[in-house]
């Protein structure tokens, strides 16, 4: 079991859910339905000091037959649940816990993945096929999902969220497919908070790169891609940069790895200083390789575009430098990686001030280093650490005009 961070006085039920007891309290919420549980592993987990915890389990369940499930259950502390889910609590906490795919703060997502409601909604979208084969792509419990839908002549992928943040997604798509390659959508559902969107051809760029593919696209084509997003409306959202959210980076890591506090507190007094004049502009707010997709070398495809908005294009580039480093960390082609980020970093930096693109990069190492606990690694704590020295390091060279490199 992975390190358990030290107890949060505010948030008693953080060390209960990443713990042994947390087979104790899924089972008292599934005690009524006559279901024991026989396996628990945390798989992820979202924690904001001094207000709340919700954690991810891959389980194994016996029913009162003998039969035994692998579901996927969420438990969440500190949150306001809608009704729904079983409620256990003492004097010291309450905790809500529901069986994947019944997420209380997304309703569209069991019709989603409902075979009979699925074919439904996408049919009034103009679904051509009467049988799709459902899978989960991703999820974040209590905040979005996306499940991809693929038929015998076509994919959709249904991106699933809170309903009130439906409408805003469906918009910015609706404004941006005209200039950019992304999804275009196919029809939206307010009252279940779905967007249906088309499938895009490539692979990621992130997969290009761990294939050892030769061709990769070139520094000049990712920055027109960011060329073509048109003039931001007057009402689009205000993007953050990641050195803008260092300290709220700073502040989760040093709750759960308080022997970090020194580096944190380097890294944040750098980066947050990391201002600049350049003008705001549209950004697409979280660029990074898997939101890249390309075939042969060329860009074919942009997703993910819930985070546009009004920002500065430096941060954009941060983003993709920041994120390739950090890969470097884990990836089979740590080389690669690096000389990637040599070319980039050799156009980045005539775009905008060398100094400062080194440290916003090294506020985006910062922000994934909280990734080894969110995913709960085994030894997430080492983990950790090696991408704060990452982020130093980046530091380090803001004032030399370097690239770091892996020691």
């Amino acid at each position: 079991m992975p390190q358990l961070p030290p107890p949060d006085p505010d948030v008693p039920a953080l060390r209960v859910l990443l713990g042994d007891e947390a087979r104790d309290v899924l089972s008292a919420a599934l005690s009524d339905a006559g279901l024991s549980v026989d396996e628990v592993a945390v798989s992820q987990v979202r924690y904001s000091p001094g207000r709340s915890v919700t954690a991810q389990y891959r389980t194994q369940l016996t029913d009162a037959d003998g039969s035994t499930s692998r579901p996927m259950l969420v438990a969440t502390s500190g949150l306001k649940v809608p009704e729904g889910p079983a409620i256990i609590a003492d004097s010291d906490m309450s905790v809500a816990v529901w069986r994947f795919p019944r997420d209380p703060f997304l309703p569209g997502l069991a019709p989603a993945l409902n075979q009979t409601s699925a074919l439904e909604l996408l049919g009034r979208l103009g679904a051509q096929t009467t049988s799709m084969k459902l899978r989960t792509r991703a999820y974040r419990a209590t905040r979005r999902a996306v499940v991809e839908a693929r038929g015998d002549s076509e994919t959709i992928y249904m991106k699933v969220l809170r309903p009130s943040r439906v409408a805003g997604l469906q918009h910015r798509h609706a404004a941006l497919a005209p200039h950019l390659p992304i999804p275009h959508s196919l029809g939206w559902s307010q009252e279940l908070g779905i967007v249906a969107m088309q499938a895009l051809g490539g692979r990621t760029l992130r997969q290009t790169i761990e294939a050892g593919a030769l061709e990769l696209p070139s520094p000049q084509a990712l920055v027109g891609l960011l060329d073509q997003f048109p003039e931001p409306e007057p009402d689009a959202p205000a993007v953050k940069g990641a050195y803008q959210r260092a300290p709220e980076h700073a502040r989760l890591i040093g709750a759960v790895l308080p022997p970090a506090a020194p580096e944190l507190e380097a890294i944040v007094s750098a980066v947050t200083n990391a201002s600049s004049s350049d003008p705001a502009v549209a950004v697409h707010g979280d660029f990074h390789s898997s939101q890249v997709l390309v075939d042969g070398g060329r860009i074919v495809g942009l997703v993910d575009v819930d985070t546009a908005g009004v920002g500065q294009r430096l941060d954009d580039l941060a983003n993709l430098v920041g994120q390739l480093a950090t890969l470097t960390l884990v990836s089979q082609q740590p080389a690669a990686i690096a000389a990637y980020i040599d070319e980039l970093m050799a156009v980045f930096e005539q775009l905008a001030d060398p100094t400062t693109l080194r440290l916003r990069v090294a506020a985006v190492v910062l922000g994934l280093a909280t990734g080894p606990f969110r995913v709960q690694l085994p030894h997430w704590p080492e983990d950790t650490l090696r991408r704060l020295d990452l982020a130093q390091r980046w530091v380090a060279a803001a004032g030399q005009k370097e690239i770091p490199t892996n020691p």
